[in-house]
């Protein structure tokens, strides 16, 4: 099948074109990064340096590479960020996402799988998340996914597009075929920062927020590692054969952690101390948001081989105690 990954640059749209290739499929990708993507890439992936709300590139790449498979990576993805900065995230998650899908319909592709997260949930009353969860964003992240989400299934309605949603929690790890570049740069979040505290690249890490609505006060997540997220996504595209369907499916280990446990069990397997410097909350950051999993697992024939944060952790080890050790 031709599929194009959409942010193939990225951590989760890398390892899912690598992936899909892995697995047989003609893979071709798209991202503003070119440099990263000569890194990152495998050679035999038809990489296209363009923007995804480029409507004459996007349409292209299209009928270059005969997609018949779109999976939307791309996007900004910071809470924080979104607040301090609404108008780029609506811009690029929001605007962008409009000429993609134009495009997409007048290219008569009809299938896509976009990649949303927990954002769009909000502050949630009733844990874990289940598919019945209002949808309720607090940040403007959350409402320029929630917008997509609609529009995904408006068109659904008018045009017959196929869709599928993936909602992501933290996607963190260390895939079966890492690269070096981002080992060196770890992203963002809490996981990345320990990371990078253990590298000497910052002095502490922050935890932001200590009177959370949660047994030891810090905000509760859940984590799942990018391959097991990459296999859901796999997964996902043999369902997706019914013209005019819709699906959305919550992917996580389905397992909470509090910030104060997550880095308590980094200190444990990587035998350091961490120094933490604690912060006020977040605006727009939720102190609770993990996922129930059951649609997925019973829907995809999918579940987490690293089901556990303990065992996310430990697909890091490898790379960076012998940093450590330099």
């Amino acid at each position: 099948m031709n599929i194009l990954v959409i942010g193939a640059a990225g951590f989760v749209g890398s390892h899912l074109a690598k992936k899909l290739c892995a697995l047989g499929h003609r893979v071709s990708g798209i991202d503003t990064d070119n440099v990263r993507a000569k890194q990152v890439l495998l050679s035999n992936i038809s990489f296209h340096c363009c923007d995804f709300g480029g409507q004459s590139a996007l349409q292209n790449v299209f009928m270059q590479e005969h997609v018949e498979v779109v999976i939307q990576c791309a996007g900004k993805s910071v809470v924080e960020n979104s607040v301090t900065d609404p108008m780029t995230y609506y811009t690029n998650n929001v605007l962008c996402n409009i000429f993609l899908l134009d495009t997409l319909l007048k290219a008569n592709i009809t299938k896509i799988i976009y990649v949303s997260s927990a954002a769009v949930f909000g502050e949630v009353e009733k844990m874990p998340i289940t598919q019945q969860t209002i949808r309720n964003p607090i940040s403007p992240l959350g409402h320029a996914q929630l917008f997509v989400e609609n529009m995904l299934e408006a068109l659904k309605i008018s045009h017959g597009l196929t869709y599928a949603i993936v909602r992501a929690s933290n996607i963190t790890g260390m895939g079966e075929i890492e690269n070096e570049y981002f080992i060196q740069n770890p992203g963002v979040g809490l996981i990345p920062n320990i990371l990078r505290y253990i590298l000497g690249q910052i002095d502490a890490v922050n935890i932001f927020g200590t009177s959370h609505d949660t047994i030891d006060l810090t905000a509760e997540r859940d984590y799942i590692h990018v391959d097991d997220f990459c296999n859901a996504c796999v997964n996902v595209i043999p369902k997706m054969s019914v013209r005019g369907e819709g699906m959305a499916y919550n992917i996580g280990s389905g397992k909470k952690y509090s910030v104060k446990e997550v880095i308590a069990m980094a200190e444990h397997l990587f035998g350091i101390t961490i120094k933490t410097i604690e912060e006020s909350s977040r605006i727009g950051d939720p102190s609770r948001s993990y996922f129930d999993t059951n649609k997925a697992r019973n829907e995809l024939d999918w579940y987490p081989k690293y089901d556990s944060l303990e065992l996310i952790l430990k697909t890091m080890l490898p790379y960076y105690l012998a940093r450590q050790n330099r």
